[in-house]
Formats: C-alpha cells, structure tokens, sequence
C-alpha cells in the first residue's frame, strides 16, 4: 500500500472515531435532557435497602417510598396505596381510593413491574377510570409472588424529566422489597392481634374466675358455715347435757370444729376479706396465716398507711404475692421471706424476697409451662392485666427476688 492510501486509511478511522465520539456525546445530551442527570442507582439500592430493612411500620415505609425515594428522582408527588377491604387506599391519609379489581390496578399487577404511564393502554385506562390518575407517570406494583401488598404511584418529575428505563428498574426493584417489608409487618402485626386477644381473653377469664371465686366464697360462708356452726353449737349443748355418749358428742363437736375451721381458710383463700380494707392490710393477714411459727420465717415491710387501688387491680397484686410466697415455700427452702411494700408517688412496688436456693436454668415462662408449672406465667400474665411490670430475679444458692411495679 502506497503512503497515499495508508493517509487515507488513517484519515478514515480518524474521523470514524470522531464520528462516534460525536454520537456517544449527542446520546449523552439527548439522554441528560430527556432523562436529567443520571441518578446513581446501585447506591439507591443499598442506602434504601437498608433503610427498608429497618422498617417497623407502614408509615415508616410510607415516608420512604413518598418522600426519601422521590425525592431522590425529584418527583414531584407520590403516594403509597394499600389494600383495605378490597380498596387501595393512601396510607398517609389522602383521599384517594382504588378499587383493586381497577383494570389498570389488575394490569400493572399482572406484569410485576413497573409501568409508565405513557403507555397506551395505561393511560387510556387511567383516563377511563374514575378516580383522579392523571397526575401519575408511574405505577410500580408491590408484589409477593402472585399477591398484590400495594401500589406505589410516583407523579412527573422536576423540569418535565422522564423515567428511564433504569430508573424503573430500580423503582421495581425497591417496590419488592417494600413487598417483603409489608410482609413482615402483616405477620407481626398479626402477631400482635393474636397475643391482645389472648390477654383479653384472659383477663376475662381471670376476672370471671374472681367473680366467681368471690361468689362461692359468700355462698360457703352466709349458708354452709353458718350451718355448720349451728351444728357445731348444738352438738356442744347436748354433750352438755346428757350423760351418755359423751364421748360421740365430743367427738362430733370437734369434727363439726375442725370443718368450720377449714370452711373459713377456704373462704379466705377465694376472697380475701381484708381486701375490703386495703391492700397492705390483706397482704399482712396473708403472712399471718402462712406463717406457722416454724421455717421459713416471715418479715413484712410497707412504707404507706394504706394503699387504696380499684378492685381488680388490688386482687391481681394480692395474687402475684401469693402466687410468688407459695413458691418460695415449697420450692426454694428458704429460711426467711421478706416482703415489701413501697409506695413512690409514681409507682407501687412489691417486693418478695427469699434466701433459698434460686432458680436454676432459664426464666422463659415457656420453659415452666412445659414442665406443668403455670405460676411464673400466670404472675407475668396478670402483671399486664393491670399494666405493671414482672421481673424475677435470681441465681442459683443466692434466693429469688420477684419484683412487681405498677405505674400510679
């Protein structure tokens, strides 16, 4: 090839190249005005992803995907739909609602994706429907796999910018996670409902067991007691008496004695009478008649005159301490039981301190529960009733400390 030619070839690749640096640089403009400045968006991903991951509750999601992500693209509106009774309605409270059976709602839903609204066939869909759509240019479906958890819809961006197609790939891409997240929370808040009915369910019970606890113990004393110690009285008038049997007679007398005895703890034991006082005064007569005289010994401290608390709330504290002085009577072998009773102007706290031998394992009540043991939790379950707080504290030869407070 002659010099000439081989001047010519260069020329040639010469302005080839130029030619496409041209074109690469004409792309690039057209690309920057139609689209804006290009928006990084792998860091998108991350950031928010991790931001998403963090979610708690829909109106953290919703101010992520509303303000944080659009402002990013600078949008200049968005809203996040959720389903409710067959209805996507705006989780931050606007007016909008969209039926989920809506054609465009079942289209975009279908391809997974998300969708601008300069297609065809979503526009004239969106023209037709009744809601006001026409500020939208993206719907970006929440979808788990074939189920629809929501529609994020994102209105025109600053300077008359349009959606790339990378930009809705990433708007995809973000909406499923919002998808998982919506998840998440639907189970947990699920979680939620499940564990309040529970405790309702059990505070019923147990307040349906107070009441019925308080009837029976009425009925036993006003009709059966009394006519036990009707009997009681009588059998000792004839062994007064007669001269025969004497012996039957007194024995009859204390059998009738010893039933009118037991009747009373009973009564006791279902309706504490000194509740009627106050809580100190029926927590005193409690240790009073558990203490026997012999181990363990008792020691009962309170820093209030009297403690005044509605009905339910003083029954379920008087429960905790007998539930939590039971325990430590037949499984710590404690030498001494202390309990105190103090009185903040913010709080009360029960205090049932023993010197035994402590817990051993895990304080799970789950644990208990297993092995047939309701006391922990049933103390735990109680405490929330009335909205105090249960902690148990405790170390194996070091005794057990259970500590109950209930905010004034």
């Amino acid at each position: 090839m002659s010099i000439d030619g081989l001047a010519w070839l260069l020329l040639g690749w010469l302005i080839l190249a130029l030619g496409l640096w041209l074109c690469g640089k004409v792309r690039r403009w057209l690309h920057r005005r139609r689209f804006g400045k290009p928006v990084d968006h792998e860091m998108l991903l991350v950031e928010h992803g991790r931001r998403l991951a963090g979610v708690l509750d829909q109106k953290t999601l919703a101010h992520i995907l509303v303000t944080e992500v659009p402002d990013a693209f600078r949008t200049t509106r968005a809203i996040l739909l959720l389903p409710a009774e067959y209805q996507l309605i705006d989780v931050m409270g606007g007016e909008l609602r969209l039926p989920i059976s809506h054609a465009a709602v079942r289209w975009v839903a279908s391809g997974g994706e998300a969708q601008s609204t300069g297609r065809d066939r979503l526009r004239q869909l969106i023209e037709q429907g009744r809601a006001n759509l026409g500020w939208t240019y993206v719907w970006v479906p929440l979808m788990r796999g074939t189920d629809l958890r929501g529609m994020w819809l994102l209105g025109a961006r600053v300077g008359s910018l349009r959606y790339s197609p990378e930009d809705l790939g990433c708007l995809t891409n973000l909406g499923r996670q919002a998808a998982v997240i919506l998840d998440a929370i639907h189970y947990a808040e699920g979680e939620r409902l499940a564990a309040a009915e529970i405790r309702t369910l059990y505070h019923r019970v147990v307040a349906a067991q107070e009441v019925e606890r308080g009837r029976l113990a009425r009925d036993l004393h006003d009709i059966v007691l009394q006519d036990l110690c009707a009997v009681s009285r009588d059998l000792k008038a004839l062994e007064s008496q007669s001269q025969t049997n004497e012996e039957l007679f007194g024995d009859l007398a204390a059998r009738s004695s010893e039933a009118v005895r037991t009747l009373r703890g009973i009564c006791h034991d279902l309706r504490p009478p000194m509740l009627q006082h106050d809580l100190a005064t029926a927590l005193k007569a409690l240790i009073e008649q558990m203490d026997t005289g012999t181990r363990p010994s008792f020691n009962f401290q309170f820093t209030c005159a009297e403690v005044n608390l509605p009905d339910d709330v003083a029954v379920a504290v008087f429960r905790i301490a007998q539930e939590a002085l039971r325990n430590a009577i037949r499984h710590a072998d404690a030498s001494e039981i202390e309990v105190r009773l103090t009185s903040y102007p913010d709080r009360l706290r029960l205090t049932v301190t023993d010197d035994g031998q402590g817990i051993t394992g895990s304080l799970v009540p789950g644990r208990f529960v297993e092995q047939g043991h309701f006391g922990l939790a049933g103390m735990r379950e109680r405490a929330a009733m009335i909205g105090g707080k249960l902690e148990v504290q405790t170390a194996p030869d070091y005794g057990t400390v259970v500590v109950l407070e209930l905010p004034r």
